[in-house]
């Protein structure tokens, strides 16, 4: 059976006992009621990771106390930043979603010049924070205990305006290149992803992205959706240099 497993990012100790905030309590106790001295996984978002028991102490209160400490050895080798051109609905989720379930390291929201979502103030701080979450959601389903960073929300302009060189690629269903006829990556960089919108990228935006280091690639004969498209890079990427076997 599964063991359930919960993000609790606090200092690992063999017999420490942490309480549960109230929505973790709830979710334990009513949403999987689970009974006093069940097991549990625990992760602190860093890569460390915990067994521990349950402990209930009434309806709505709960804590957990430690048995074993760990660190996760299930991080990719590659150190992959998801550039992800936001998106609307829930396409930006599950582009995040999958990202994460398939071992990216941070993703960097970009208003793009083809993109229609407009997010100002408390607003874009609420969608960065729900994009959080997601991530969170995310590495309690795969089995990860390190959590992606979800970067600031950046114009795409804004970020291509560093003149450090960038290695990594861009989607362009125009491109001559396919992803398997690049150089394996140094896995002690960051190996950026570009993916435009809906609409996908502006021939300018391509093109800029290609100044700053990133090579233009194609997925083959079919043009993909924004939110397939990533995460079908980072599959291929995972089986030519990372640990897909």
């Amino acid at each position: 059976m599964r063991i359930p497993r919960l993000y609790l990012p606090a200092d690992y100790a063999i017999g420490a006992e942490l309480p549960l905030e109230r929505e973790q309590a709830h979710y334990v106790l009513t949403v999987l009621r689970l009974k006093n001295q069940h097991r549990l996984q625990l992760f602190d978002g860093q890569g460390q990771q915990a067994e521990a028991i349950l402990h209930s102490h009434g309806r709505r209160e709960a804590s957990i106390q430690i048995t074993h400490v760990s660190w996760a050895q299930n991080e990719s080798p590659l150190n992959t930043i998801l550039l992800q051109g936001i998106s609307r609905g829930d396409r930006m989720d599950y582009s995040i979603q999958k990202a994460v379930e398939l071992g990216v390291s941070a993703i960097q929201p970009l208003f793009t010049e083809r993109c229609e979502v407009k997010l100002e103030g408390d607003k874009l701080e609420k969608r960065r924070s729900q994009w959080q979450s997601i991530a969170i959601s995310a590495c309690e389903q795969s089995s990860r205990a390190k959590v992606p960073t979800l970067l600031p929300l950046l114009t795409f302009n804004d970020f291509f305006s560093q003149e450090t060189p960038l290695a990594g690629v861009v989607c362009d269903p125009y491109a001559q290149l396919g992803l398997q006829q690049l150089a394996a990556p140094n896995l002690s960089q960051p190996w950026h992803l570009l993916v435009g919108p809906e609409g996908g990228l502006s021939e300018a935006e391509v093109t800029l992205a290609v100044s700053r280091g990133l090579n233009a690639v194609q997925l083959g004969p079919r043009i993909l959706r924004t939110e397939t498209a990533g995460p079908a890079m980072l599959a291929i990427a995972q089986a030519l240099w990372g640990d897909w076997q």
